[in-house]
């Protein structure tokens, strides 16, 4: 993986955000001489999104009452020209 991303991205600060997500649970690593290989933990991407999906739900409906507000406004403006 590192050395796809070498150019955006220093290995200790890579590795950094690895620890992190190997901390978090989030990834398993496997190391085998110089190569780590990155395995997804699908469980707790699942409880991560079940835990998101709430206020998801909740941001997507207010995002569609202001589009619907912004159209409203702007038939009303195109009305009075």
């Amino acid at each position: 993986m590192a050395a796809r991303h070498s150019g955006d991205v220093a290995l200790p600060s890579f590795m950094k955000h690895i620890r992190v997500l190997e901390s978090s649970d989030l990834i398993f690593t496997h190391k085998v001489g110089r190569v780590r290989t990155c395995e997804i933990n699908r469980k707790r991407f699942s409880e991560a999104e079940s835990w998101l999906t709430e206020p998801r739900i909740l941001w997507e409906g207010r995002a569609d009452r202001l589009e619907a507000i912004v159209i409203e406004l702007q038939q009303v403006q195109g009305n009075e020209k």
